[in-house]
């Protein structure tokens, strides 16, 4: 039993939740209404919602993870097929449940999340760009639902286009380390484009993402913090993992981890903004 729960927290992937809510209460912030009851609601149905969408990942790719990452509880059998579903569908019931205690456009957005998630995870995900934009898309939604909830949307544009940068980055950059596993069952950019094109396009979201980060601060609408920590935390990691890409310096994986760790530092500069 107590492997079983292990597996279960371990394919829920709690980290990634964690993340997605904290992005609902950075957009909620940034809004300045206030952290109301709603938004709370708002934060706990992305942690939910989030973990079920990362179940049903799992499932779809429960092939391709025998090849790439046969650990994972699905592949390597510590959670059977129907203790997934059961799982992924309680999650993301829930998660839409507690939305629609905050409000009827909150529930209407996890309503579309969970379906755009299924048809990721079944669908798009195997159809190279398209399926990169919709992860990208997803990654961004936590900060409009924040918005949302909030009753304010406007301000959270900005961390939306934020995360939709960093999002399709990274998922190119997942998309070449994965070429191995997906050659059979999808047809990633990498794999129809090949491994230099797929670094050009890499190159060219990155430095957009990195002249984007200015815009804010020009603009008037974040304040000196926000422009020290994104300068720090963001545009010079991010640099340097344009280098080191170019120069075949950094594994995929490494790079992936890079950019997902510089997601974070993209968080405390928003955190910044948002005070």
């Amino acid at each position: 039993m107590k492997q079983k729960i292990i597996a279960g927290i371990e394919v829920i992937r709690p980290f990634n939740g964690v993340i997605a809510a904290a992005s609902v209460l950075i957009g909620a912030a940034l809004t300045k209404q206030g952290i109301t009851h709603t938004v709370w609601l708002a934060i706990l149905s992305c942690f939910l919602i989030t973990g079920g969408g990362n179940v049903i990942n799992d499932i779809a790719d429960k092939d391709i993870d025998k090849v790439n990452r046969p650990e994972r509880p699905i592949p390597s059998g510590r959670l059977s097929g129907k203790e997934v579903v059961i799982l992924s569908l309680f999650l993301c019931i829930l998660g839409i449940a507690l939305a629609g205690l905050g409000s009827f456009w909150l529930v209407e957005m996890a309503i579309l999340v969970t379906v755009l998630l299924f048809l990721y995870s079944f669908s798009l995900k195997r159809r190279g760009l398209r399926g990169n934009i919709a992860v990208a898309f997803l990654g961004g939604l936590p900060f409009v639902y924040g918005g949302i909830a909030a009753e304010h949307i406007i301000p959270t544009i900005i961390p939306f286009i934020f995360a939709f940068l960093f999002h399709f980055s990274r998922e190119l950059v997942k998309d070449i380390e994965d070429m191995e596993g997906d050659r059979r069952y999808a047809r990633t950019f990498p794999l129809v484009y090949g491994i230099k094109k797929t670094i050009k396009l890499v190159n060219t979201l990155v430095i957009i993402l990195i002249a984007f980060t200015f815009f804010p601060y020009i603009a008037g609408i974040y304040g000196l913090p926000y422009l020290v920590a994104v300068l720090l935390l963001v545009n010079t990691p991010l640099a340097v993992l344009l280098y080191l890409i170019n120069r075949n310096s950094i594994s995929f994986s490494r790079a992936s981890k890079l950019l997902k760790s510089t997601m974070l530092g993209g968080m405390c500069a928003l955190i910044l903004a948002a005070i």
